[in-house]
């Protein structure tokens, strides 16, 4: 079974968790820099205050996560799934979505500099 210490020493390890099924965790406050999660089940998944910065998340399940104060600078969310997930706070600048499906008011309060392109879910 994983668990959070697991996860978090994989990723400053390098680790590919591509497709992993993380689903429910609680990653909040943890460093995931650089993590590669593309096309991970994060949903539900705590990650308030964690920092995703330039982290791999492509195609990667995050409905209904908990995204509050999370950093996700230069993050690639393309084709990432965020209906449902809570960004209040969130530092979204530099990320790519492109095709990423995410409600438009989820995006009320989130930071973001630079172009957005993302489809309504």
């Amino acid at each position: 079974m994983t668990n959070v210490a697991t996860v978090v020493e994989q990723v400053a390890a390098g680790d590919s968790l591509e497709g992993a099924s993380l689903a429910g965790m609680d990653f909040s406050g943890c460093n995931l820099s650089g993590a590669q999660l593309a096309g991970a089940d994060l949903q539900r998944c705590n990650l308030s205050g964690a920092n995703l910065s330039r982290s791999n998340l492509q195609g990667a399940d995050l409905r209904g996560a908990n995204l509050y104060e999370a950093d996700l600078r230069y993050a690639n969310l393309n084709q990432a799934d965020l209906r449902g997930a809570k960004l209040r706070r969130a530092n979204l600048t530099g990320s790519t979505r492109l095709g990423c499906t995410i409600n438009k008011w989820a995006l009320k309060y989130a930071y973001i500099a630079g172009d957005t392109a993302y489809k309504e879910g």
